[in-house]
């Protein structure tokens, strides 16, 4: 039986993973990380399982939910409620709010009436989004894809936030396209295009949200079912020997030899273990010149249960300095949270990620407390625990023109001359869709290269 190695275990490398196997390779994963997930890992956070980056998954995440439901043996394309050892993914609470002020306006997520009821937009808004951006987002519903393979170029030429000013208004983009990405990717609307704004409604405007109360990584641990799973290896190098394979280093001396692998790992470490292998320097260029932006979440554990209506708090830019949204754990788990004690994680600013990122732990938890407590009040004096998770080297920016990019970008790793290929949710769209249809993709194009040797 061939062999395979997996670099990487976040959404894209278990999703390449699967693929492999089920092409009828031996397949080890190895990730540095105790915990499965990448940036969306589950942790331990004082006998409370937190997920430290994505929440929350859209119903109509169809790729990423037929991967997780291989962990509770369920082979439709919904969500299994059949009891399991593992993580169940669960319908959850999507409702947020939009705070402006001292004014919080009710909002939930792929829901047409709360965005008709949505206080935070006036009723000439309104309209102009009915007349524009509803018929625009109906008219490429069907190519709006994960995978960014089939989305419209035009859509591609500016800013989501250029785009909504001068098609809604400024109120419109200031509610609507900044606190997501300020929450998700500590990005402004400027930064981002449009073609992936709009690509983020779609799979939004689906309606449903889904979380695993046990937490992402039990969940992709379960779906990895009989691959062999290495977990706080750190691999330093890749070799690829002029007679075929490939070999794998540890920074602590361990090898693994395979046939090929996928390298679902951060592009500038992709990089790192391309750099030294023949034909592969413009991939590795193309790599280290991707734009990234470093960000981190704030965890905060409590004493008392924060009593809330909605699951996440995402903040008016012009209010925003430090923190861009929060979210309350308690809310997500429903009947399977704590009792005695909740936990809240924050998120920054755009302008907070650069500006303190080179800080200490300490020194940003200190800047980010006050904004956090203004959001949620209860907090103040019943914080017994905060933990900082940051994400180095950070979110991948869609910025216009990306979708070239990114085209060209796999098209270099699929002409790698050896056996390897790329994943990661940096050659699609930058969401957990994405990274799972990246993950496929590489682990059938892997395949496919080991077929035809």
């Amino acid at each position: 039986m061939r062999k395979a190695l997996v670099i990487g275990g976040g959404f894209a490398g278990v999703s390449a993973a699967v693929q492999l196997r089920a092409k009828g390779l031996a397949v080890t994963l190895i990730d540095r990380n105790a915990a499965l997930g990448g940036r969306a890992r589950s942790d331990d956070f004082g006998g409370t399982t937190i997920d430290v980056g994505a929440q929350l998954i859209a119903v109509s995440f169809e790729k990423t939910v037929a991967l997780l439901n291989r962990a509770t043996g369920s082979r439709s394309g919904k969500p299994s409620m059949r009891s399991s050892a593992r993580a169940l993914l669960r319908a959850t609470n999507g409702r947020d709010v939009f705070v402006h002020g001292d004014v919080r306006h009710p909002i939930q997520f792929g829901s047409m009436t709360s965005l008709l009821r949505f206080g935070g937009l006036g009723a000439m808004d309104k309209l102009k989004l009915g007349a524009h951006i509803v018929p625009l987002l109906a008219r490429h519903h069907g190519r709006l894809s994960a995978d960014a393979q089939l989305v419209d170029a035009s859509l591609d030429r500016e800013s989501a936030r250029a785009h909504m000013v001068t098609h809604v208004g400024e109120r419109a983009a200031d509610a609507l396209v900044e606190p997501a990405f300020n929450a998700f990717y500590a990005a402004g609307g400027d930064e981002m295009s449009f073609a992936f704004y709009l690509t983020l409604a779609r799979y939004g405007s689906d309606a449903g949200m889904l979380s695993a109360p046990g937490g992402w990584s039990p969940a992709l641990s379960g779906a990895l079912l009989d691959a062999e799973c290495v977990l706080g290896t750190r691999i330093q190098s890749l070799a690829f020997p002029p007679g075929g394979g490939v070999l794998a280093r540890s920074d602590d001396g361990r090898e693994w030899p395979a046939d090929g692998a996928v390298i679902a790992t951060d592009p500038r470490s992709a990089s790192a273990l391309l750099q030294n292998s023949q034909g592969s320097a413009p991939l590795s260029q193309w790599l280290s010149a991707l734009q990234l932006r470093q960000t981190w979440t704030l965890a905060l554990a409590t004493a008392v249960v924060l009593n809330h209506d909605a699951f996440g708090m995402m903040r008016h830019p012009a209010d925003a300095r430090e923190v861009s949204a929060c979210a309350i754990l308690g809310t997500k788990l429903g009947p399977e949270a704590p009792t005695n004690a909740d936990v809240v994680l924050a998120w920054p600013t755009r302008d907070a990620a650069e500006r303190l990122k080179s800080e200490s732990s300490d020194a940003i938890v200190a800047a980010m407390m006050p904004e956090v407590e203004l959001l949620v009040p209860q907090l103040k004096d019943h914080v017994t625990r905060a933990r900082l998770y940051r994400f180095d080297p950070g979110n991948p920016i869609a910025a216009p023109g990306f979708l070239a990019d990114r085209a060209h970008g796999r098209k270099l790793a699929d002409a790698l001359p050896f056996p390897a290929t790329l994943a990661g949710d940096y050659l699609t769209m930058p969401m957990i869709e994405g990274a799972v249809a990246s993950g496929e993709a590489a682990g059938k194009r892997l395949a496919e290269k080991l077929a035809s040797r």
